[in-house]
């Protein structure tokens, strides 16, 4: 059977959220490198633009900071009509007091955003929804969107056909199943020929509120909320806020009615929200099932499954996890095939290893349900974690496994080995004896207003304002996400400009293959907005996806070639003279 993908091939992704825009983004692109035209339909019914659940995915809608990171390299930065607020930091709550804990570089790297176009009770149309601006971006690159909804999958001479409620499609070379875990269409699946077995699941809830810009200003700020309460079978909670709304998350096992009614009455969440203040009966909630095991073989001949409907992350990064599923499905089917066994060769080692660090995820949720129920270890999470965000000079150990737990921003296995680090025990041990100082611990938690515009991401320079300077030891490159950086370099007359880069380019990428020292200066022309891209995050990734090195080559290559462009010009010049 002929498995390859050539011009011509006819593709159809089930699913328009993240996973299969993603997809359709990664492998159009993939597809044009190789010389591949290709036919790509994508099946998603929603209206993103609909206003509550008409329009909604079903999720936190939160943005990693490493994948805002990742997403900006690729080329795909959020604009602020797409981010309902930047967030700057989060402030861990316990009945012990609570702490914020701030990034690195105090840049805003974390995006809350909406699925759709608002939540129920949204009169206008501020933003603009996550999901639709990703089906956008593949639109624009040649996709089809075709709104109806997919019913099943017959197969015709060896190859899928959709059926949808307007009949059966034609034969495509390959299905990519995006849909969510929560469709009737993934259940249809499970029957003959197909057999697919499904993730297995679980109950959370989800809710958004309007609450208005001023009292979330005061009550909240830019900051994310997150719990470490003593409430049986919470697993982790957070208050997230975007724009006028809040949205509530609570994961857990099979989260019910008794669970969200003691979480809203606990004091530490009522500190979150105005005197008096109780959930409207006419929020917009539901309980969708999230997938926390995933799919045992999540491919077949001319089948793939990816995002919730295959694999993904433990609780946190969903739309992370998506991400590294979709690009390795498309980067399989572009140059390995779309049979089983170039599936099983190429895409399944990625959700193995997924898996695999789920399962030390589970083992890290284990160990946070102690801390919750042990006053003690809650009081020495609180000590340590105040004392280096005291003293910003320190390590930040405790801060950084908090962080990278709440933001999903590095995988559980990382977390979890830097926890086993001597120096991490040790501190931990003398926290525990010590205790926390609540007093400065209060202090040290207030949200108070953002500078920052509300949706806007990364860090924002005036005109002149220095990114860096020549001569200093650099390790990380960075990404124009609005306006102009001018390149300069010293001479003995004072400076020449080498260089000028727009919105979307990345400069500063030679910190990513050594601490070498900056060789020129780089400075904001007008208004300018940028996102640093740390280089250990950056190298991790590059150890799981090596093909995040070829854009850092191609723009190299681009810069070699203006450089021989110029010199050649030069030359051609002084030999006219």
């Amino acid at each position: 059977m002929d498995a390859k993908l050539r011009s011509g091939s006819r593709i159809a992704v089930v699913g328009g959220g993240p996973a299969g825009s993603l997809f359709s983004f990664f492998l159009q692109n993939m597809a044009a490198k190789a010389d591949i035209s290709l036919h790509l339909d994508i099946y998603e019914p929603k209206q993103f633009s609909a206003f509550g659940p008409a329009g909604c995915n079903m999720c936190g809608g939160i943005i990693s900071e490493s994948l805002v990171q990742l997403l900006a390299f690729e080329g795909i930065s959020l604009p602020a009509t797409v981010v309902q607020r930047g967030i700057d930091s989060y402030i861990m709550h316990t009945d012990v007091g609570r702490i914020k804990i701030d990034p690195p570089g105090h840049e805003k790297r974390i995006a809350a955003i909406h699925r759709g176009g608002g939540p129920r009770g949204s009169i206008h149309a501020q933003w603009e929804s996550f999901d639709g601006y990703l089906l956008g971006l593949a639109t624009e690159r040649g996709a089809v969107t075709r709104q109806t909804r997919v019913e099943g999958i017959e197969w015709i001479g060896g190859k899928p056909c959709l059926k949808t409620v307007e009949g059966l499609s034609e034969p495509y070379d390959l299905v990519t199943v995006a849909s969510g875990i929560n469709t009737a269409f993934l259940k249809s699946l499970t029957a003959p020929p197909l057999n697919f077995k499904l993730p297995k699941t679980t109950k959370t809830y989800i809710s958004d509120f309007h609450l208005g810009q001023e009292a979330i200003d005061l009550f909240l700020g830019s900051s994310m909320h997150v719990f470490l309460l003593d409430l049986p079978r919470l697993e982790f909670a957070a208050i997230i806020p975007k724009g006028e709304f809040v949205t509530v998350c609570l994961l857990g096992e099979n989260i019910d009615q008794k669970l969200i009614d003691a979480f809203f009455e606990d004091p530490e969440v009522r500190i979150c929200f105005p005197a008096g203040w109780h959930p409207p009966a006419n929020s917009c909630r539901c309980s969708p099932a999230i997938s926390i095991d995933g799919a045992p073989t999540p491919y077949g001949d001319r089948i793939v499954f990816i995002g919730d409907a295959g694999v993904n992350r433990l609780y946190k990064d969903g739309i992370g996890g998506s991400y590294r599923t979709a690009k390795a499905a498309a980067r399989t089917a572009i140059f390995t095939g779309v049979s089983a066994a170039a599936f099983a060769d190429s895409f399944e080692p990625v959700c193995r290893k997924l898996s695999r660090d789920n399962a030390i995820g589970r083992i890290i949720f284990l160990v946070t349900k102690v801390i919750q129920k042990v006053s003690v270890a809650r009081q020495a999470v609180l000590a340590m974690t105040f004392r280096e965000q005291s003293h910003p000079e320190k390590e930040a150990r405790m801060s950084g496994v908090l962080w990278d737990t709440f933001t999903g921003s590095a995988p559980y296995t990382d977390v979890f080995l830097r926890t086993l680090h001597p120096v991490f025990l040790l501190r931990l041990f003398y926290s525990a004896l010590s205790g926390v100082i609540p007093q400065l611990q209060k202090e040290h938690c207030v949200s108070g207003r953002s500078v920052m515009k509300m949706g806007e991401l990364g860090k924002t320079y005036k005109q002149g304002e220095i990114l860096f300077t020549e001569g200093e030891a650099g390790d990380a490159m960075f990404v124009v996400l609005s306006g102009t950086v001018e390149v300069v370099k010293g001479t003995g007359d004072g400076e020449v400009r080498l260089a000028e880069f727009g919105s979307g380019e990345i400069f500063g990428e030679m910190a990513m293959f050594g601490r070498n020292k900056r060789s020129a200066t780089v400075r904001a022309v007008g208004e300018t907005r940028v996102i640093t891209i740390d280089r250990k995050m950056f190298m991790e990734k590059i150890h799981q996806d090596p093909s995040l090195a070829m854009r850092i080559m191609e723009k190299m290559s681009e810069r070699i070639r203006t450089l021989n462009d110029s010199l050649t010009s030069a030359a051609s010049s002084r030999q006219q003279t």
